[in-house]
């Protein structure tokens, strides 16, 4: 009986270290969605906070940048405005690569995505930059939610 329930507790760790981030009803209620403009200005004043960006496609371009980090960019295209291609710069965690890389690359895809991440700031370069969460959302009963890929 020991063994099995050291089993299952192996289990429930190993699968919720690849669940998605989990936030309280109360933290997701004041997770606000931006376009990348918008966010551009107010980008320092939400370090430490989780936003949605409404995004159309990413950079096909992608650089390892630490052990288990990769950067790279999102975009959103606007052809009716003069700035067309707003962009931000992003981290993904090494074990969401693959689940990023499926995001389109084209910046005529018609769909409008939203992704979510927490705005963070690299002490040692000196830079802003939203670390991925991931695109899919669940709620459950009581309001709390889980982003994932």
């Amino acid at each position: 009986m020991k063994k099995i329930l050291v089993l299952i507790a192996s289990f429930v760790a190993i699968s919720s270290a690849y669940c998605g981030q989990r936030f309280d009803a109360a933290q997701w209620r004041n997770v606000q969605t931006y376009d990348i403009p918008a966010l551009q200005k107010i980008q320092s004043s939400q370090v430490g906070k989780v936003i949605g960006v409404r995004i159309n496609y990413r950079s096909n371009r992608i650089s390892h940048r630490k052990a288990n980090w990769y950067e790279s960019s999102i975009w959103h295209y606007r052809p009716a405005e003069k700035e067309k291609f707003p962009f931000l710069r992003v981290m993904i965690e090494k074990k969401d690569l693959p689940s990023f890389k499926s995001l389109p690359i084209d910046f005529k895809s018609p769909a409008e995505i939203v992704v979510y991440g927490q705005v963070e700031r690299d002490t040692e370069a000196n830079f802003l930059f939203v670390r991925l969460l991931g695109r899919n959302v669940t709620l459950d009963p009581s309001g709390n939610a889980t982003i994932d890929w």
